[in-house]
């Protein structure tokens, strides 16, 4: 169950979720306590899985459970032999009648969390997220299919945002899973939160370092980061960049995509550059240098220009500018 830090947090453990050996774990508000409460969790099921995972241990743990499920049902043994040292946080439970035992928990859960939840029941945690999440367990054993979640601990008095890989998981690989094994990690650093508004922005965001040439003159810029979107409308494939330069990638729209310009405007820091694609439709480029980065973004004309300035924000906030 998601009821502690990431395996890599440098953050303390909130003493709201801990309690002496023995006594019950209860939420820390009213509200998430009972049998009948359910914690508001997002999933994803399916190919948005690895759109949507954020922290690299659950990506890494996705990946080797889809590597063994190409050529049959996952294991046990195939992932948690590796779990504690590659894929960070990790709780396996089993399916035992209705209900779930918790079986192992990696050393940084126990530690973290100050709880050692082995052999407990999980409808014995009577709280809104391990609730939702019992549900989510039976899901993911009767479809044998992965789910991603994010969440808000209830045992948390802070709003600590959590994601979690859940994967079902066989003794053999001819019987039916009857193993959940959990990954987590957290959300709850504004970085983190802000990085998943950037990947996932409808405006393209493009931030570029200055090449300095002599008397400190800047002749070009070096494309740092791209985010999906500026690589749909750039047309790059989504893994990979072939331009290095914001140079390059003045070319390219004249040269590759066969832009037209048709305004340039500059207002204060910010040089705005409109353009019509060969279909007709009208983009907007707009180019500022903020706290020495070069900051570019790309929208459409259904776009107005205050989302551009919000997504500009949160690039300021990334620490891209």
């Amino acid at each position: 169950m998601p009821l502690t830090q990431s395996a890599g947090s440098t953050r303390a453990p909130h003493k709201s979720g801990t309690t002496d050996a023995g006594a019950p774990i209860t939420p820390v508000k009213p509200v998430d306590h009972g049998a009948t409460s359910r914690a508001a969790i997002q999933i994803w099921t399916g190919k948005a899985i690895a759109e949507q995972i954020h922290a690299k241990s659950l990506n890494a743990a996705y990946r080797q459970w889809l590597y063994h499920r190409a050529t049959r049902q996952p294991r046990l043994r195939d992932m948690y032999a590796k779990s504690s040292e590659h894929f960070g946080d990790s709780v396996v439970s089993l399916k035992v009648g209705s209900d779930h035992i918790v079986v192992a928990q990696s050393d940084d859960y126990i530690r973290h969390l100050g709880q050692d939840l082995r052999g407990m029941r999980i409808s014995e945690l009577k709280f809104a997220t391990a609730n939702s999440l019992r549900e989510l367990y039976d899901d993911s054993l009767a479809r044998k299919r992965p789910i991603y979640a994010r969440y808000i601990s209830s045992l948390s008095d802070q709003n600590v945002y959590w994601e979690t890989l859940i994967l079902p998981l066989g003794a053999d690989e001819k019987s039916p899973p009857v193993f959940i094994i959990s990954y987590l990690s957290m959300l709850s650093e504004k970085i983190d939160i802000l990085q998943i508004l950037y990947d996932r922005s409808l405006v393209g965001i493009v931030a570029a370092v200055p090449i300095m040439h002599g008397q400190n003159k800047t002749d070009d810029a070096r494309i740092l980061t791209m985010n999906g979107k500026a690589k749909q409308i750039l047309r790059q494939p989504p893994t990979g960049c072939s331009m290095h330069t914001v140079g390059e990638l003045i070319r390219h729209l004249a040269e590759g995509l066969g832009w037209t310009g048709i305004v340039n405007e500059r207002e204060g820091p910010v040089t705005r550059f409109d353009y019509r694609n060969p279909e007709g439709e009208i983009f907007s480029m707009t180019i500022e240098l903020v706290n020495q980065l070069v900051l570019i973004t790309f929208a459409d004309q259904d776009q107005n220009q205050s989302d551009a300035k919000t997504t500009n924000r949160f690039a300021r906030l990334l620490g891209l500018a």
